[in-house]
């Protein structure tokens, strides 16, 4: 007992002597040393602390620092190492100067599984992420100084062992090692380390290709075909087009055509090194517009990429840095030009060349610029217009493929300022692109088509017309609700789910598929779609290809939490599915639908962009309307009309209620008595405004009123306080021409 009190109290001492050389240090006070600390570690008896020791320099202090971090933190005393990690962030070191700390201080110790351990743990995790990306910054500048790239590669010939540490150096420089590898390609002084580097560049291998497809530009015969069979040993079909390029040159020497040509042998089969290399630049163009794997950016986590050039002066290549968020999109440019420079007529490089340009904009960061677009070039808009239907229809039929919004919705602004009926429509054999986008599972981009179509005003129906006026009800809807066809057996889970749905849409619900959609016949749109997986969500598909409601809402398919990847695994060609536990709560339904928004780019539309789609597809539907001879079905909007005058915007009400008055059906009529002698409290603008919408309809399809409802029409003609509203009573009183003596009422009514 005696021998445990002597080993408890000597523990707390040493506890409390590391404390105090914690604090020392968060004090900015020099630290045990590294041997101190391994003998209180491991004495038995107190050690007596030296004096008089040389003052540590901020680089000692900062490894002390970080051995102290690594040390606590592989003891588990997460308050000690949160301090010391603190301690060094707080010291604001560079990022070398922190690698230089960690990597002294190490000591056989694996800094990245230390902080990775770290990041698992919630009290470390913010601060060890911080250091991390701290360090990972230091190997970047380190890796990339080019001091330290000409060193390595001036040694790499002096030994084996020389050769392997350079590898390794250069390894972590990647391509931007390959401008140093030129330079000394270019100097004869150097001529002995040429084997050399043509070895090492074999050895870095892929991450070279993009600099290195530039640098077999240069007008050295001897060096292009040293750089044409080093990308045929690296062996990427990303190189095949720059090979094909050259070999299919008549101007080329026959020995260059033939090294071109045993590298692509080395790359790709007989069929495809037969492909033109305009052909061959448009498919490379392709993937990187889809950011295959294979040719995507050599640093995705770094803010920028370079792209490369090779410039004719410097007789070398040089790095652009662009950001990383468009980087894609310049790539697919380049390649797509370099299609075009071979062959002008490539359509396809054409479309894609647009395609990338626009999805450019929408890619650019907030405040950033690209380099590669000077100040002056016209925007992408420019180039699109000019382009015209012929090659934007492929642009849209792309963006669609692509589940991309914004681009969509760029593609779709570009065809409606250029193309015309028949650009939009083609010759109405057939759909489309832009007919395809009225059932778009975005609702931005369905409104957009529908807009477009219906200021094209064709004369000649065409595959999906019957779409385009519930889109524009839709938009007109947008301001209130959407509704939502909720369907499970169970009546108390479906209670349970409708209660917290409620808050944003309105919902039909039943136990069968079938039923619900009945419930919801009559709504402007489905806005979500929430169905049991098997059976009722296979019925759910079949009948979303004849109800263009459910084709393109949001669907929520349930079943039990352990079946979820079996659900998400039996849906995965459905882009707007997404499982989530039957037993779910409101946030794991948020949480799912947010993964479909997610997977096709969809935007919320916010409460002022709602006003605005009212207001114009308000606008549109009222010239649909009044052309007596359009193609478009102004009736498949009343629905979303009769919504729109129940608005508590009045300007969506006086807009809807415009549109209705138009409207050569008497449900219309009906709807507008209705509300104009509903709410006598109501902004008199407003009643003002249904009573001359009222007088409209009345003009164009007669009196279809009751009784009761020209009896109140007529009270607010005659006693109504405000003038305008009873001015406008009035009107519409006199429009309905009923065969009773209003006239005579309204005369004896001002009487005193």
């Amino acid at each position: 007992m005696q021998a445990m009190r002597h080993g408890s109290q000597q523990r707390q001492w040493h506890r409390r002597a590391l404390w105090a050389a914690t604090v020392g240090v968060l004090a900015g006070t020099a630290v045990l040393p590294l041997a101190l600390q391994a003998q209180v570690a491991t004495s038995n008896s107190v050690p007596a602390l030296q004096t008089g020791a040389p003052p540590e320099t901020p680089a000692q202090q900062l490894a002390d620092k970080a051995d102290l971090f690594m040390h606590y933190s592989l003891m588990g005393d997460q308050k000690l190492a949160g301090d010391f990690g603190l301690a060094i962030l707080n010291a604001s070191p560079t990022p070398v100067q922190a690698l230089h700390a960690f990597e002294s201080a190490a000591n056989g110790r694996n800094i990245g599984e230390i902080l990775l351990r770290n990041e698992q743990n919630h009290s470390l995790r913010a601060v060890s992420l911080k250091i991390a990306k701290l360090l990972e910054k230091g190997h970047i500048i380190l890796a990339r100084n080019p001091d330290r790239i000409r060193t390595a590669i001036a040694h790499m010939g002096d030994s084996p062992r020389a050769y392997v540490v350079s590898r390794h150096r250069l390894a972590a420089a990647g391509e931007f090692a390959m401008p140093f590898f030129m330079e000394d390609l270019n100097n004869p002084s150097d001529s002995a380390l040429y084997p050399t580097i043509i070895q090492m560049m074999n050895n870095l291998g892929k991450p070279l290709l993009n600099p290195m497809v530039q640098a077999i530009n240069t007008p050295n015969e001897a060096q292009r075909i040293q750089l044409i069979n080093v990308l045929g040993n690296i062996g990427y079909r990303q190189a095949l087009p720059y090979l094909k390029q050259i070999a299919e040159s008549a101007g080329h020497d026959a020995q260059l055509r033939s090294a071109a040509e045993m590298a692509m042998a080395k790359i790709a089969g007989p069929s495809e090194i037969k492909m033109p290399a305009s052909k061959l630049f448009v498919q490379l163009a392709w993937e990187y517009f889809t950011n295959a794997p294979s040719v995507a950016a050599n640093h995705p986590a770094e803010a920028t990429n370079p792209v490369w050039y090779y410039d004719s002066g410097l007789h070398n290549v040089v790095g652009v840095p662009v950001p990383t968020a468009i980087w894609s999109d310049v790539m697919t440019m380049r390649a797509c030009e370099a299609a075009l420079q071979l062959d002008h007529t490539n359509a396809r490089a054409i479309s894609l060349w647009l395609a990338a340009d626009l999805r450019r904009e929408v890619d650019l960061p907030a405040g950033a610029s690209d380099p590669t677009h000077p100040a002056g070039t016209p925007d992408a808009h420019y180039y699109a217009v000019a382009a015209g239907p012929v090659y934007l229809n492929p642009v849209l039929q792309i963006a669609l493929a692509q589940h991309d919004s914004p681009l969509i919705l760029k593609t779709i602004a570009a065809l409606q300022a250029t193309g015309g009926v028949a650009g939009l429509v083609g010759k109405g054999e057939g759909q489309t692109p832009l007919m395809a986008a009225l059932a778009y599972p975005d609702t931005q981009v369905r409104f957009a088509a529908a807009s477009a179509l219906a200021m094209a005003n064709p004369e000649m129906k065409f595959d999906g017309a019957y779409r385009v006026t519930p889109v524009l009800g839709e938009a007109v809807a947008q301001t209130a609700k959407p509704a939502a066809i909720l369907v499970d057996p169970n009546p108390q889970n479906r209670n349970r789910i409708k209660a917290f749905l409620r808050d944003h849409y309105t919902v039909y619900d039943a136990a069968h598929l079938s039923s619900a959609v009945a419930l919801a016949r009559r709504a402007p749109y489905v806005g979500l779609v929430v169905v049991p997986g098997g059976m009722s969500a296979d019925h759910l598909i079949q009948l979303a290809s004849t109800d263009f409601r459910l084709a393109y809402a949001p669907v929520l398919v349930t079943g039990d939490a352990v079946d979820l990847s079996k659900l998400a695994l039996r849906y995965v060609g459905q882009v707007e599915f997404a499982p989530v536990a039957k037993t779910g709560n409101a946030g794991d339904f948020d949480t799912a639908l947010g993964k479909i928004m997610n997977r096709l780019g969809i935007s919320p539309v916010s409460a002022d962009q709602a006003k605005a789609f009212s207001l114009e597809a308000c606008s549109l539907l009222k010239s649909i309307a009044v052309n007596r001879g359009s193609i478009y079905d102004i009736n498949t909007a009343i629905p979303a009309l009769v919504q729109g005058i129940g608005n508590s915007d009045a300007s969506v009400v006086i807009a809807s209620a415009g549109v209705l008055g138009q409207v050569r059906n008497p449900e219309a009529q009906l709807a507008l008595a209705k509300a104009a002698l509903m709410d006598s409290s109501a902004p008199a603008a407003t009643r003002e405004a249904l009573f001359l919408s009222l007088a409209a309809s009345a003009r164009n399809v007669g009196d279809h009123l009751s009784s009761g409802s020209i009896d109140r029409l007529i009270h607010v003609a005659a006693s109504e306080p405000d003038l305008a509203v009873r001015s406008a009573a009035a009107t519409a009183l006199g429009a309905l021409n009923v065969p009773s003596n209003q006239a005579s009422e309204l005369i004896r009514s001002q009487i005193h």
